[in-house]
């Protein structure tokens, strides 16, 4: 087996046996601790039936492990959707908050709560919305002499973010305040207390899907960075695989708004702490992006549920975590370069 294979294969079994143990212990922290044989007992159902055991069933099963498996996803698939976005706009800052994806999914699924739709409609209604305010970020500031200028490219997503956001906030102005107003709040605050339920799945199959489409193109993306006219010489369709990575991260950003809400920072910031170990290499960042998102995702819920009586909403400390640490990168680099 060639060495460099059989580095791979490590590697892969190393990250994988890491997210697993973070896992057990989110699954074991909490205000009623459950000891970690007991909640190996409970996953392979080995466990006797108790009055005792009943209770910790249904804390990890209808409780815990929803969360845990919904930060992997969400975590990994936010990360490597922002190191797409950064890619196919060669801008650091790109991420579908700045780029108003975030804020174009919210208002489709704020829209599709408002409508009283099924929950399966609030996923859709968020792609449909995200894909709609890239569009227009990428109309707003196209240029035939520069088309993907940087700073162009960032307003256009300000001005684009706002005019969502403004519409977000017309919606809770008409919402009912006693009954669609208050869900509607919470929702935009970002949480995954959740249970496995067919919404659940159905967007776990969608982060997934645009997942490992991104994954596969990994190779690709650095040509993204290439001016266009390099790029083509080495025989790449740049229409065709701008149009799949965009597909791919809206559909990975708009299964996480319908399932979570808003949750930020994390497809600006993963990136830039993975370029920190492996550089711009898109073949090593990618994957790490993956593994780094879905372990922060994770130990933020985690704290989230456990640091107070109540549960604080992701948006909250992914904010508080995050915006720190990016300044410290920006020190450290005295500037962002992709």
């Amino acid at each position: 087996m060639p060495r460099s294979m059989l580095k791979t294969i490590s590697l892969g079994t190393l990250s994988f046996g890491i997210i697993v143990l973070c896992a057990l212990v989110c699954l074991k922290v909490g205000r009623y601790p459950i000891a970690l044989e007991d909640i190996l007992a409970l996953l392979v159902g080995t466990q006797p039936h108790t009055e005792s055991n009943s209770a910790y069933a249904m804390i990890l099963l209808e409780f815990r492990l929803p969360r845990v498996l919904l930060a992997l996803f969400v975590g990994a698939g936010l990360s490597i959707s922002g190191c797409a976005f950064q890619n196919l706009f060669r801008n650091p800052l790109a991420s579908p908050d700045i780029l108003g994806v975030t804020a174009g999914a919210s208002f489709g699924a704020v829209l599709a709560l408002l409508l009283g739709l099924g929950v399966l409609w609030v996923s859709f209604f968020g792609f449909l919305s995200g894909l709609i305010a890239l569009l227009l970020v990428v109309a707003v500031s196209y240029d035939k002499m520069m088309p993907y200028n940087t700073l162009t490219m960032i307003l256009s997503g300000i001005i684009i973010a706002a005019l969502f956001q403004s519409l977000v906030s017309l919606i809770k102005y008409l919402a009912d305040p006693q009954d669609t107003l208050p869900t509607i709040t919470y929702w935009l605050l970002g949480s995954l207390d959740s249970t496995f339920s067919l919404q659940m799945w159905l967007g776990i199959a969608g982060i997934s899907l645009g997942s490992v489409v991104l994954f596969c193109l990994r190779w690709k993306l650095n040509i993204l960075t290439l001016d266009d006219d390099e790029a083509k010489s080495l025989g790449v369709n740049l229409n065709a695989l701008r149009l799949v990575v965009v597909l791919a991260s809206t559909l990975i950003v708009a299964c996480a708004v319908g399932l979570c809400g808003i949750i930020g920072w994390i497809g600006l910031l993963i990136p830039h702490i993975a370029r920190l170990f492996v550089g711009n290499e898109n073949a090593r960042l990618v994957p790490l992006s993956l593994f780094i998102g879905a372990l922060f995702l994770m130990i933020v819920d985690t704290f989230s549920r456990t640091i107070s009586h109540e549960q604080i909403p992701i948006s909250i400390l992914t904010a508080l975590i995050g915006a720190p640490f990016f300044i410290y990168i920006l020190y450290k680099n005295k500037g962002l370069r992709l």
